[in-house]
């Protein structure tokens, strides 16, 4: 899977501390409330969409722009919804929040860990295949230095009936975030191995 590229010069993938859990429920709450916003002025603009075909040409432009930009926020708050709700997912202090139930639960279907078990092998293949828009290349010697830890742990993501879900989270960090040390020489090789015994201790 595709590294997400983000601004931040580091990421602490081996966290310390949870986020305040009210500032959690308000961002959760505030991206869902424009989510749903989104989604209901672009039914509210389709709706529309055949009458304004009637009408003038003037309308039928405005409607579409609005339509255009109801569904491009609603798909765009859905998605940052999701990643941070993944990214929460990390914190074991949070599992109790109504909202993160579900991602957890998704997090450890079979399906999500058979794709990160497969993301695993792939990163710790001894020779990368090029990829034209990979803006975040795999650090070689970090893989070669760690890729015994990197297959057993794909394994054991396969083969672990019931892995602690806050685990699951952060392997799917260290794969896809551009920031992990994984992909950043700026953040300390003591930081992926300290990423990678967490992991292994929840599965």
């Amino acid at each position: 899977m595709e590294p997400e590229h983000t601004p931040d010069a580091r990421v602490n993938l081996h966290p310390q501390e949870a986020p305040e859990r009210q500032t959690v429920q308000t961002g959760l709450g505030m991206l869902r409330n424009w989510r749903e916003g989104s989604a209901a002025t672009a039914i509210v603009m389709a709706l529309l969409l055949p009458f304004a075909i009637a009408w003038h040409v003037s309308y039928l432009v405005a409607i579409v722009a609005s339509l255009l930009v109801a569904v491009t926020l609603a798909i765009g708050c859905h998605a940052a919804r999701e990643r941070r709700l993944t990214t929460l997912a990390i914190y074991p202090e949070l599992a109790r929040l109504p909202d993160l139930a579900g991602k957890r639960r998704r997090l450890v279907s079979t399906r999500t860990r058979g794709a990160l078990a497969d993301g695993l092998r792939r990163t710790a293949a001894p020779t990368q295949p090029p990829r034209r828009f990979d803006c975040c290349p795999v650090l070689g010697d970090r893989v070669a230095a760690l890729r015994p830890e990197l297959l057993a742990l794909a394994t054991a993501l396969e083969q672990t009936p019931d892995p602690d879900p806050s685990s699951v989270a952060l392997i799917h960090e260290l794969l896809t975030n551009g920031c992990s040390p994984l992909y950043n020489p700026n953040i300390p090789f003591s930081e992926l191995e300290a990423t990678i015994d967490r992991v292994r201790s929840g599965l």
